[in-house]
Protein backbone atom coordinates (compact mmCIF):
# COMPACT_ATOMS: atom_id res chain seq x y z
CA UNK A 1 0.00 0.00 0.00
CA UNK A 2 2.93 2.46 0.89
CA UNK A 3 4.80 1.74 -2.09
CA UNK A 4 1.37 2.31 -4.42
CA UNK A 5 0.73 5.62 -2.77
CA UNK A 6 4.41 6.32 -3.90
CA UNK A 7 3.75 5.42 -7.21
CA UNK A 8 0.54 7.70 -7.51
CA UNK A 9 3.02 10.63 -6.00
CA UNK A 10 5.48 9.67 -9.06
CA UNK A 11 2.44 9.74 -11.76
CA UNK A 12 1.75 13.69 -10.96
CA UNK A 13 5.16 14.66 -10.13
CA UNK A 14 6.52 13.38 -13.48
CA UNK A 15 4.01 15.53 -15.38
CA UNK A 16 5.01 18.86 -13.85
CA UNK A 17 8.65 18.53 -13.27
CA UNK A 18 10.78 18.65 -16.85
CA UNK A 19 13.11 21.92 -16.66
CA UNK A 20 12.97 21.69 -12.93
CA UNK A 21 15.04 21.01 -10.36
CA UNK A 22 14.55 20.84 -6.63
CA UNK A 23 18.24 20.83 -4.85
CA UNK A 24 18.25 18.70 -1.84
CA UNK A 25 20.17 20.58 1.25
CA UNK A 26 21.80 18.53 4.23
CA UNK A 27 24.09 19.53 6.37
CA UNK A 28 24.82 15.99 8.86
CA UNK A 29 23.80 12.74 8.28
CA UNK A 30 23.95 11.38 11.82
CA UNK A 31 25.08 7.81 12.99
CA UNK A 32 22.43 7.85 15.72
CA UNK A 33 19.90 10.44 17.12
CA UNK A 34 21.14 14.01 18.49
CA UNK A 35 18.16 15.75 20.46
CA UNK A 36 20.29 18.72 20.20
CA UNK A 37 20.66 18.43 16.11
CA UNK A 38 17.59 17.28 15.86
CA UNK A 39 17.05 18.88 11.71
CA UNK A 40 19.76 16.08 10.69
CA UNK A 41 18.43 12.58 9.94
CA UNK A 42 19.88 9.65 11.40
CA UNK A 43 21.28 7.30 8.80
CA UNK A 44 18.23 5.07 9.29
CA UNK A 45 15.99 7.86 7.68
CA UNK A 46 18.37 9.30 5.00
CA UNK A 47 18.75 5.85 4.15
CA UNK A 48 14.81 5.85 3.44
CA UNK A 49 14.83 8.98 1.67
CA UNK A 50 17.48 7.90 -0.93
CA UNK A 51 15.43 4.87 -1.67
CA UNK A 52 12.89 7.06 -2.47
CA UNK A 53 14.89 8.95 -5.06
CA UNK A 54 16.51 6.12 -6.31
CA UNK A 55 12.94 4.46 -7.15
CA UNK A 56 11.20 7.58 -7.87
CA UNK A 57 13.51 9.97 -9.26
CA UNK A 58 16.17 10.35 -11.63
CA UNK A 59 19.20 11.52 -9.50
CA UNK A 60 22.28 13.53 -10.76
CA UNK A 61 25.44 15.23 -10.31
CA UNK A 62 24.55 19.12 -9.91
CA UNK A 63 27.01 20.21 -12.23
CA UNK A 64 25.41 18.04 -15.15
CA UNK A 65 21.85 18.38 -14.21
CA UNK A 66 22.18 22.91 -14.11
CA UNK A 67 24.15 22.29 -17.83
CA UNK A 68 20.82 20.92 -19.26
CA UNK A 69 19.10 22.74 -17.35
CA UNK A 70 20.68 25.66 -18.89
CA UNK A 71 19.84 24.24 -22.17
CA UNK A 72 16.16 23.27 -21.01
CA UNK A 73 17.02 19.52 -21.81
CA UNK A 74 16.26 18.60 -18.00
CA UNK A 75 14.23 15.11 -17.69
CA UNK A 76 11.49 14.77 -15.62
CA UNK A 77 12.22 13.72 -12.09
CA UNK A 78 15.63 14.83 -12.13
CA UNK A 79 16.75 16.04 -8.36
CA UNK A 80 20.33 16.44 -6.73
CA UNK A 81 21.64 16.15 -3.46
CA UNK A 82 23.65 18.88 -1.56
CA UNK A 83 25.65 18.91 2.03
CA UNK A 84 26.65 22.40 3.73
CA UNK A 85 29.84 22.68 5.55
CA UNK A 86 31.73 19.57 5.14
CA UNK A 87 31.02 17.12 7.66
CA UNK A 88 33.07 13.92 8.28
CA UNK A 89 29.96 12.52 8.33
CA UNK A 90 29.36 13.12 5.26
CA UNK A 91 31.63 10.60 4.66
CA UNK A 92 31.27 8.26 7.63
CA UNK A 93 27.94 7.95 7.33
CA UNK A 94 25.95 9.34 4.39
CA UNK A 95 28.26 8.54 1.40
CA UNK A 96 28.16 4.66 2.11
CA UNK A 97 24.42 5.06 1.29
CA UNK A 98 24.83 7.24 -1.74
CA UNK A 99 27.26 4.82 -3.16
CA UNK A 100 24.83 1.50 -2.29
CA UNK A 101 22.15 3.83 -4.37
CA UNK A 102 24.30 5.10 -7.21
CA UNK A 103 23.05 8.22 -5.86
CA UNK A 104 25.43 11.40 -6.72
CA UNK A 105 25.83 14.55 -4.46
CA UNK A 106 28.07 17.64 -4.25
CA UNK A 107 29.63 18.89 -0.59
CA UNK A 108 29.96 22.78 0.41
CA UNK A 109 33.50 22.93 2.23
CA UNK A 110 34.24 25.80 4.50
CA UNK A 111 38.54 25.09 4.22
CA UNK A 112 39.08 26.59 7.48
CA UNK A 113 37.54 23.41 9.32
CA UNK A 114 40.10 20.95 7.32
CA UNK A 115 42.68 20.77 10.41
CA UNK A 116 40.65 19.56 13.09
CA UNK A 117 38.83 23.01 14.39
CA UNK A 118 34.78 22.44 14.77
CA UNK A 119 32.88 25.27 13.60
CA UNK A 120 32.08 27.98 16.13
CA UNK A 121 27.85 26.46 15.82
CA UNK A 122 28.75 23.33 16.88
CA UNK A 123 31.38 24.61 19.61
CA UNK A 124 28.14 26.38 21.42
CA UNK A 125 25.81 23.32 20.95
CA UNK A 126 28.86 20.99 22.26
CA UNK A 127 29.33 23.54 25.70
CA UNK A 128 25.70 24.43 26.46
CA UNK A 129 24.30 20.15 25.58
CA UNK A 130 27.20 18.71 28.14
CA UNK A 131 25.31 17.10 30.63
CA UNK A 132 28.58 17.17 33.03
CA UNK A 133 28.58 21.27 33.22
CA UNK A 134 25.21 22.70 34.84
CA UNK A 135 26.41 26.55 35.68
CA UNK A 136 26.75 28.54 32.60
CA UNK A 137 27.83 32.34 32.66
CA UNK A 138 26.64 33.64 29.63
CA UNK A 139 27.23 37.82 30.82
CA UNK A 140 29.31 38.34 27.78
CA UNK A 141 26.14 38.23 25.22
CA UNK A 142 24.10 39.70 27.83
CA UNK A 143 22.26 36.86 28.70
CA UNK A 144 22.72 36.30 32.71
CA UNK A 145 24.32 33.30 34.40
CA UNK A 146 22.43 30.24 34.88
CA UNK A 147 21.56 26.87 36.60
CA UNK A 148 20.66 24.18 34.20
CA UNK A 149 17.80 21.55 35.48
CA UNK A 150 16.20 20.25 32.22
CA UNK A 151 17.18 19.83 28.56
CA UNK A 152 14.45 22.18 27.33
CA UNK A 153 16.59 25.06 29.60
CA UNK A 154 19.63 23.74 27.29
CA UNK A 155 17.75 24.19 24.33
CA UNK A 156 16.58 27.78 24.93
CA UNK A 157 20.45 29.16 25.79
CA UNK A 158 21.95 27.07 22.80
CA UNK A 159 18.97 29.54 20.88
CA UNK A 160 20.48 32.81 22.48
CA UNK A 161 23.54 31.74 22.04
CA UNK A 162 23.39 30.99 18.63
CA UNK A 163 20.99 33.96 17.58
CA UNK A 164 23.43 36.72 19.02
CA UNK A 165 27.07 36.01 17.69
CA UNK A 166 26.04 34.54 14.44
CA UNK A 167 25.43 38.34 12.64
CA UNK A 168 29.28 39.32 14.27
CA UNK A 169 31.98 40.09 12.20
CA UNK A 170 34.27 36.99 11.39
CA UNK A 171 36.68 38.20 13.95
CA UNK A 172 34.82 39.40 16.56
CA UNK A 173 32.84 36.40 16.55
CA UNK A 174 36.09 34.49 16.86
CA UNK A 175 37.28 36.09 20.11
CA UNK A 176 33.90 36.30 21.47
CA UNK A 177 33.22 32.79 21.38
CA UNK A 178 36.45 31.38 22.52
CA UNK A 179 36.12 33.61 25.75
CA UNK A 180 32.26 32.02 26.50
CA UNK A 181 34.31 28.59 25.81
CA UNK A 182 37.08 29.04 27.95
CA UNK A 183 35.08 30.94 30.46
CA UNK A 184 32.14 28.06 31.20
CA UNK A 185 34.80 25.02 31.52
CA UNK A 186 34.55 23.97 27.67
CA UNK A 187 35.93 20.81 26.78
CA UNK A 188 37.64 20.01 23.43
CA UNK A 189 35.56 17.62 20.90
CA UNK A 190 36.91 15.40 18.05
CA UNK A 191 37.10 16.76 14.80
CA UNK A 192 33.64 17.04 13.52
CA UNK A 193 34.45 18.00 9.72
CA UNK A 194 36.23 16.24 6.85
CA UNK A 195 40.13 16.98 7.00
CA UNK A 196 41.78 17.32 3.54
CA UNK A 197 42.82 13.33 3.01
CA UNK A 198 39.08 12.98 4.09
CA UNK A 199 37.90 15.10 1.41
CA UNK A 200 40.05 13.15 -1.23
CA UNK A 201 38.03 9.64 0.07
CA UNK A 202 34.48 11.37 -0.37
CA UNK A 203 35.45 11.74 -4.32
CA UNK A 204 35.63 8.42 -4.65
CA UNK A 205 32.53 7.88 -3.68
CA UNK A 206 31.13 9.91 -6.40
CA UNK A 207 30.70 13.13 -4.38
CA UNK A 208 31.39 17.04 -5.87
CA UNK A 209 33.57 19.35 -3.62
CA UNK A 210 32.93 22.59 -4.02
CA UNK A 211 32.98 26.22 -2.55
CA UNK A 212 31.91 27.23 0.76
CA UNK A 213 34.20 30.20 1.50
CA UNK A 214 36.99 30.06 4.08
CA UNK A 215 35.64 30.81 7.96
CA UNK A 216 32.31 30.43 6.90
CA UNK A 217 31.16 34.37 7.78
CA UNK A 218 28.28 36.03 7.31
CA UNK A 219 29.16 38.09 4.03
CA UNK A 220 26.61 40.70 4.18
CA UNK A 221 28.52 41.85 7.27
CA UNK A 222 31.94 42.03 5.47
CA UNK A 223 33.50 44.56 3.56
CA UNK A 224 33.98 43.55 -0.74
CA UNK A 225 37.70 43.24 -0.02
CA UNK A 226 37.27 40.73 2.89
CA UNK A 227 34.46 38.50 1.10
CA UNK A 228 36.93 38.23 -2.46
CA UNK A 229 39.30 37.14 0.34
CA UNK A 230 37.12 34.21 2.29
CA UNK A 231 35.97 33.34 -1.81
CA UNK A 232 39.56 32.96 -3.05
CA UNK A 233 41.28 31.94 -0.12
CA UNK A 234 38.66 28.95 0.09
CA UNK A 235 39.00 28.46 -4.13
CA UNK A 236 42.73 28.31 -3.72
CA UNK A 237 42.46 25.97 -0.46
CA UNK A 238 40.31 23.21 -2.89
CA UNK A 239 42.29 23.31 -5.73
CA UNK A 240 45.77 23.18 -4.31
CA UNK A 241 44.51 19.84 -2.56
CA UNK A 242 43.77 18.35 -5.67
CA UNK A 243 39.31 17.98 -4.48
CA UNK A 244 37.97 20.65 -6.97
CA UNK A 245 38.00 22.26 -10.36
CA UNK A 246 38.85 26.42 -10.08
CA UNK A 247 35.63 26.76 -11.68
CA UNK A 248 33.49 24.97 -9.21
CA UNK A 249 29.69 25.53 -7.61
CA UNK A 250 29.65 27.59 -4.29
CA UNK A 251 27.19 27.49 -1.55
CA UNK A 252 26.76 30.74 0.67
CA UNK A 253 26.95 30.70 4.19
CA UNK A 254 23.80 30.35 6.04
CA UNK A 255 22.29 31.99 2.36
CA UNK A 256 19.37 34.57 2.55
CA UNK A 257 19.60 37.31 0.27
CA UNK A 258 20.50 40.49 2.13
CA UNK A 259 20.61 38.65 5.80
CA UNK A 260 23.41 36.88 4.59
CA UNK A 261 25.34 37.75 1.34
CA UNK A 262 24.46 40.80 -1.14
CA UNK A 263 24.38 41.27 -4.75
CA UNK A 264 28.30 42.81 -4.15
CA UNK A 265 28.93 38.80 -3.20
CA UNK A 266 26.54 37.04 -6.14
CA UNK A 267 28.96 39.60 -8.57
CA UNK A 268 32.41 38.53 -6.71
CA UNK A 269 31.25 34.63 -6.58
CA UNK A 270 31.04 34.83 -10.87
CA UNK A 271 33.88 37.43 -11.23
CA UNK A 272 36.28 34.65 -9.79
CA UNK A 273 34.65 31.94 -12.18
CA UNK A 274 32.97 29.93 -9.89
CA UNK A 275 30.14 28.02 -12.04
CA UNK A 276 26.57 28.46 -9.48
CA UNK A 277 25.96 29.55 -6.66
CA UNK A 278 23.47 27.64 -4.22
CA UNK A 279 21.13 30.07 -1.53
CA UNK A 280 19.51 28.71 1.25
CA UNK A 281 15.61 30.05 0.07
CA UNK A 282 12.98 27.37 -0.34
CA UNK A 283 12.34 26.96 -4.21
CA UNK A 284 13.05 24.70 -7.45
CA UNK A 285 15.23 25.86 -10.19
CA UNK A 286 14.10 26.48 -13.67
CA UNK A 287 15.66 27.96 -16.48
CA UNK A 288 14.58 31.43 -15.96
CA UNK A 289 16.54 31.35 -12.53
CA UNK A 290 19.33 32.96 -11.15
CA UNK A 291 22.33 30.31 -11.73
CA UNK A 292 24.54 32.50 -9.16
CA UNK A 293 21.69 32.66 -6.90
CA UNK A 294 19.78 29.09 -6.68
CA UNK A 295 17.11 27.94 -4.22
CA UNK A 296 17.06 24.74 -2.61
CA UNK A 297 14.39 22.64 -1.57
CA UNK A 298 13.33 21.09 2.05
CA UNK A 299 14.80 17.97 3.00
CA UNK A 300 13.05 18.25 6.47
CA UNK A 301 10.36 15.53 6.18
CA UNK A 302 12.00 12.76 8.15
CA UNK A 303 9.43 10.24 7.24
CA UNK A 304 9.51 8.47 3.52
CA UNK A 305 5.68 9.54 2.21
CA UNK A 306 5.79 12.77 3.94
CA UNK A 307 9.02 13.41 2.54
CA UNK A 308 8.11 12.57 -0.96
CA UNK A 309 4.57 14.42 -1.17
CA UNK A 310 6.78 17.74 0.10
CA UNK A 311 8.64 17.51 -3.05
CA UNK A 312 5.78 17.12 -5.23
CA UNK A 313 3.98 20.22 -3.41
CA UNK A 314 6.87 22.54 -3.74
CA UNK A 315 7.26 21.42 -7.71
CA UNK A 316 3.62 21.69 -8.48
CA UNK A 317 4.22 25.46 -6.22
CA UNK A 318 7.13 26.30 -8.86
Amino acid sequence: MMWFAHRVIQNVYRRVSANKLPVLMYHQVLAKPDPYRSCSPTAEQFHRQMEILQRFFNPLALDDALELLRQKKLPPNSICITFDDGYLNNLTVAAPILKQLNIPATVYVASAFTDGENMWNDKIVDLLSDEELTAYDLSLIDAGKHVIINNSQRHHLIDITLSHVKYLPIEQRIKLVDKLLIGNGYRQQAPKMMDRVQLQEIIQYGVTVAAHTHDHPIMAVLSVEQQQQQLQTNIDCLVQWQVAEPAMGFAYPNGKIEQDFNQQTADLVKKLGLSYAVTTHDGICTPDSDFYQLPRASSWEKRPLRFHLRLLLDMIRA
